[in-house]
Formats: structure tokens, sequence, C-alpha cells
């Protein structure tokens, strides 16, 4: 009688593994393979054939264990479905199915673009990083999915049939050409060709595709310097001495956008605390935080300003807003509060340079309040690998990149250390 089991290759790795299959169909005929799935060995039941019910992976267990039990109901069903006799022709044939099931394949044994990264895209939906053991964002599936979106739209518009291998240095020219006529920076357009290449890497791995040419020194992701900003004290004063009670909208976002300039936080975590995140040490008052880009536990002492935030909410953090409302209304706050210093804007465009300028409050994001936490912070003496642990940068050199300081407003931070006095 057939049987299905899952196991582990390396029971004793430090990181999460791939879950493997085998089928046994006879004592000669064995079908062996990868699921696609991963876990730690930690939280594998050997025995029950599953992982455990354990809190650090409540989140994924439920969805993996129906997966594997799935696959299993999936690998019985087709071998009571077939008419063959032989053992030997069951095992080719499911095979077969199982490179169907598993997406290395279609009925048609061949598997588009498209097709691909719709299945890679999906299956993305559930798989672990092994750095972190945590799953893949929801930012970076939808940033896979705009990638298929533009693909298809370059393909209507400049007849340009997409496949593997048309995948070449003239579809980058002109791939390239099309993302600037949309007028997206030089970085964004080099996150789509990024995630184009992460597509094509996969299918090569997985031997649908044979072309190359993405991996050419000359098939670059692009990039630019690009013109970050970021709020110092006086004109994040300028935005907290606004009344925006006649507006609960612009006063949430506001206050959300406030909280991240005197936290250090990501969108992703300021836009979302809770009073659960807050609690009391030696008489200071601290959020807690687990942070979701890197699931990395942060407390963070609560600044005055935002103790009178919390104040003002009963206690409690703003309420969640959609990150883009946030973001439009920061364009309309940094307008009422006269940001209107003239900003410097330089672009890549047909490989050409292109200055203009932009009023400072239209280049206000979500991600300027952790800028301006940095730059602040740093401006203040607060020694740089305290700023880093939360703002997660790994070296100074990056970190001093990041923040927005001129050459001469280092110089005057450095010659502020009793070296100099």
């Amino acid at each position: 009688m057939a049987s299905v089991k899952f196991l582990l290759r390396d029971k004793k790795a430090a990181k999460f593994v791939t879950i493997y299959y085998a089928v046994n169909l006879s004592a000669k005929n064995r079908i062996r393979g990868a699921t696609k799935l991963k876990i730690h060995p930690k939280y594998w039941d050997d025995r029950n054939q599953k992982i455990r019910n354990m809190s650090d992976v409540s989140e994924i267990k439920d969805n993996l264990n129906k997966k594997l039990s799935d696959f299993k109901s999936f690998v019985l069903k087709k071998i009571t479905s077939y008419d063959f006799y032989e053992t030997s022709e069951i095992e080719s044939q499911l095979k077969k199915d199982i490179d169907i099931y598993f997406g290395k394949k279609t009925t048609e044994e061949k598997l588009t673009l498209y097709t691909f990264s719709r299945q890679f895209i999906d299956q993305s939906k559930n798989r672990i990083i092994d750095s972190t053991g945590r799953t893949l964002s929801n930012r970076t599936i939808k940033e896979y999915e705009r990638t298929v979106d533009l693909l298809k739209d370059f393909e209507q518009k400049y007849s340009y049939s997409i496949n593997f291998e048309s995948i070449n240095m003239d579809f980058y020219g002109l791939f390239i050409e099309y993302l600037e006529s949309l007028d997206f920076s030089l970085n964004t357009i080099g996150k789509f060709i990024k995630q184009l290449k992460v597509f094509m890497n996969a299918a090569t791995e997985e031997s649908l595709n044979t072309n190359l040419s993405f991996q050419s020194k000359r098939f670059i992701k692009p990039s630019a310097k690009s013109t970050q900003v970021y709020l110092n004290e006086t004109e994040l004063n300028k935005i907290i001495n606004i009344d925006y009670s006649h507006d609960p909208t612009l006063n949430n976002a506001r206050d959300l956008f406030i909280i991240g300039a005197y936290t250090g936080l990501r969108v992703s975590d300021f836009n979302g605390l809770t009073k659960n995140n807050i609690h009391e040490s030696n008489g200071k008052r601290f959020f807690r935080v687990i942070v979701q880009k890197t699931g990395k536990y942060l407390p963070i002492p609560i600044h005055p300003i935002v103790e009178n935030i919390l104040k003002k909410n009963d206690g409690n953090p703003p309420k969640r807003m959609p990150e883009q409302h946030i973001n439009l209304a920061l364009k309309k706050i940094g307008a009422k509060a006269k940001l209107n210093e003239e900003i410097i804007i330089k672009k890549i465009k047909g490989g050409k340079e292109i200055t203009g300028t932009k009023k400072k409050y239209e280049l206000i994001s979500n991600h300027t309040s952790r800028r301006s936490f940095c730059t602040n912070a740093y401006f203040a003496g607060m020694p740089s690998l305290d700023i880093m642990s939360i703002s997660g940068h790994t070296s100074e050199k990056v970190f001093l990149n990041y923040i927005r300081i001129t050459d001469d407003e280092r110089a005057l931070k450095i010659s502020e250390n009793s070296f100099f006095s």
C-alpha cells in the first residue's frame, strides 16, 4: 500500500530547512522531492509528521500543516485514480503530476514567464526567509505583482512578446524607456528590474529558463542617490502646533507622523501601536515593539512630546490609518506649516541628469519621520550605535549616508567632541 511521509534532511540545522516528501509505492519504487515549504528543525514533529504546536510558529503552523495534509491527500487520490497496473507506470505518471502540483510544469509541460511568475508569487506568500524565520512582507508580494502588471502593460504598448527567451538587452533598454515614460524615479525603476531578475533567477534554478541575458553586467538594477528630506526640531514644532481639532483625519495623521519622528519606527510599526505596547520600568515609560520587518524586539523610551499625544488620546496611541492616506495628509500638513523651502531635485532620464525643484512639503512622506528621528538624534548627541539599534543599520558608514547632514554640519558635530576642547 502506498504511503506518504515528510522528512527533514538535516535535523540538526540551526536555520529553516526544506521539508521533503517521500512517496513509497513499493519496496523498489519510491519518489523523493522537495515540497518548497520550510521549517526550523526545532519546530518539526517527526513522529506525527507535522509542525509542532508552539507559540513561536503560531502564525504559520496551521497553514503549513494544511499544505502538507493537502499534498498527502493529493498524492493518494492520484494513485487511486490511475488505470495503470504496473508500479513503474504509476511512478512515472505520479512524478509528472507532482511536478505540476508544485508548479514545475503545467499540463502542457511548459510554464510561461507569466504563469511561472504567478505561481512564484502565490508560493511566496508562505515562503520563509532563512535569515529571519519570517514570511515575506505584504509589501514585497505587492511589488512582485506590480512588476508583472507592468510587464503586461509594456508588452501591449510596445508590441513586444514577453517570454523567457525575450528577456535580453533589447528588452532591457525598451523596458527602462517605458518605465521612465511613466515618470518613475530611477530607484523605483531599479526595484522593478530587481523583481524581474528574482523571477528569472527562480525559473533558471528550476531549469525552466536557459536564457542568461539577465545575468549580464549591463542588465543592472539602476539606482541613484534619492532626494530625501528630514524635518528639524523647529519644523516638527510647526507641525505639532497646528490646531487640527476640526479635522480628525489630519489630526490623526499628524500625530502618527510625530510618534514616528520621536521613536524612529517604520510606518508599519508606528501605525499600529496600541496601549498594550506601553510599559513602565523604573519609573520610565517605554514602547515595546516587535518590528515587523525583522522580528526584532525594540524597547523605545517614550518622548515627552509623544506622551502629550497619548494624553490627548486618553492614554492610547493614534488610530491606524491606510499608509497612502497618511502620505496624502502629510502634504497638506506640511503646506499648512509653511515648509516651503526649495529643494533641488535631480533625476536621471534617458541617461541624462535632469534638475528641478520642489517645495519641501511636497517631499514629506511616512518615511520622513524615521529619517528625522535619526538625524535629530544624531545632532542631539545620541551615540550612533544607539540610534542604529533602532534604525537597524549595520554599519556606521551606511547610517551616516542615511541621515541628512551636510559635510559642514558633520564637521561642526565632530568639533563638539572633547578631543577638540
